[in-house]
């Protein structure tokens, strides 16, 4: 029984090979190349037929071929499906996606807080509502965790989408004596022992890129 998103986000991945946790990151990585990469996407169409042609070039090393549920307009209807079994990389992450979505909610009801603070509680479930009705099916992916630490200031992504409307990236907490100091105190402060602490984020509002 899983008592804890951490425990569950966990079990994801140590119940997988090390060849099964690769081959989700390529299908992943072709699916950011397919909705973010205009080039890809249009050789994609280009070469439906072949693929696998395309891919290679990208360093993809699963075959397309083998997951037309998550791509082709003709077979997206299968995804849900019994027939899915015939593209076995569409189960492979059809089962994956099943899974991070459960641990997403493990994730946002161990943010509830109706017996700790009622008040924060009400206003939590009143943003949770306002992003259902304001976002749509694309406010599922929130898990409205009730506590954050932001260890920069600003964002280096600049991403026109951001849900936080993060400024432009202005320095972060870099490591020192005194910072860690600080950091441990406020560590500290946070009641570790509660589920509803480890719902959190760290390194908020810091993206990789770089300006």
């Amino acid at each position: 029984m899983v008592h804890s998103a951490k425990e569950h986000y966990r079990q994801i991945f140590n119940r997988r090979t090390t060849g099964e946790v690769r081959t989700l990151a390529h299908i992943k990585r072709f699916l950011e190349c397919l909705g973010g990469d205009v080039a890809f996407k249009s050789a994609l169409s280009e070469n439906v037929d072949n693929p696998r042609s395309v891919t290679a070039r990208y360093g993809i090393e699963v075959d397309p071929m083998e997951m037309l549920p998550l791509w082709h307009s003709s077979y997206r209807k299968f995804y849900r499906e019994p027939e899915c079994a015939s593209w076995p990389l569409a189960v492979t992450w059809r089962e994956y996606m099943d899974e991070m979505v459960c641990h997403r909610d493990i994730l946002r009801d161990q943010g509830n807080m109706s017996v700790a603070s009622p008040r924060f509680h009400a206003w939590r479930e009143r943003q949770m509502r306002r992003c259902d009705d304001v976002l749509g099916t694309s406010a599922e992916s929130i898990t409205h965790p009730v506590i954050a630490f932001e260890l920069s200031e600003g964002c280096t992504g600049g991403c026109w989408f951001c849900g936080l409307s993060a400024g432009q990236f202005k320095g972060y907490f870099e490591y020192s004596k005194e910072h860690a100091h600080l950091w441990r105190g406020v560590a500290a402060a946070v009641p570790n022992s509660s589920r509803k602490s480890r719902s959190g984020g760290l390194a908020w509002n810091r993206h990789s890129n770089v300006d």
